[in-house]
């Protein structure tokens, strides 16, 4: 390997290591929204250059979880109520739309993963694991929007897989507030995804195809919807 190429590779994996640790640190909660991210900080923080930092910022930037502002720099972010609503639809219509294709039908091997992903999303939950719970949500969904085997469909959904961890950051943060103003449709729906995952399992392996629309629906419309309901009145919360 040339020194050239060997070099390429270790920037890459820096930065690689640098945008992992900022992604825990920001789901986790360990940097908060508006806080400020210095590249020399960074840097020093991680004994490299200001170059890894910045691609590993930019990358965070695409995912939602950073945003730049020229000659503000960069800061934790989260998604507008608006943006966060339009994410939550079009995954949920992708999704509904790849299940229709497909008439509810997803292979054996797919329903396993499913199933071995609501038990990890369980784990991670109880745990406050935000990430490995992000981690198993992207793979339940996955196999719903395989199902179609429309190949164009499932990269436009995969467009929107880098923003998952800001939807979860906006669900969870909207579901703290929720619960501090005693919301009923928060306190009704218990603040977690892992009911609606059974209960969208459980449609598919009937093959019940309305059923399945109407969970999907109910996991991403209706959520999205008090999650952008609840993130309005938060910013207009005195508190």
């Amino acid at each position: 390997m040339s020194m050239q190429k060997q070099r390429k590779t270790t920037k890459a994996t820096t930065s690689e290591l640098i945008w992992e640790a900022l992604r825990e640190q920001i789901i986790n909660g360990t940097l908060v929204s508006q806080e400020k991210l210095v590249e020399s900080e960074i840097a020093q923080q991680f004994g490299t250059s200001r170059g890894p930092v910045r691609d590993a910022l930019r990358q965070l930037a695409v995912e939602g979880l950073v945003d730049y502002q020229p000659n503000k720099g960069c800061s934790v972010a989260l998604l507008s109520p608006k943006d966060a609503y339009e994410v939550f639809f079009l995954r949920g219509s992708l999704e509904k739309l790849a299940i229709q294709k497909s008439n509810c039908h997803v292979s054996d091997y797919g329903l396993l993963i499913m199933e071995t992903s609501i038990e990890e999303f369980r784990i991670a939950d109880e745990a406050g694991n935000l990430m490995q719970a992000v981690r198993a949500d992207e793979k339940f969904h996955q196999q719903i929007v395989q199902s179609a085997q429309i190949d164009r469909l499932t990269k436009m959904w995969e467009l929107l897989s880098p923003l998952n961890s800001a939807m979860f950051l906006s669900v969870r943060n909207a579901n703290q507030f929720g619960n501090q103003i005693s919301d009923s449709e928060t306190l009704a729906r218990g603040g977690t995804a892992l009911g609606s995952h059974r209960l969208l399992l459980e449609a598919v392996r009937k093959n019940d195809l309305q059923e399945a629309c109407k969970q999907l629906d109910l996991h991403y419309e209706k959520t999205g919807e008090r999650v952008y309901r609840l993130s309005l009145l938060q910013e207009k919360a005195p508190f």
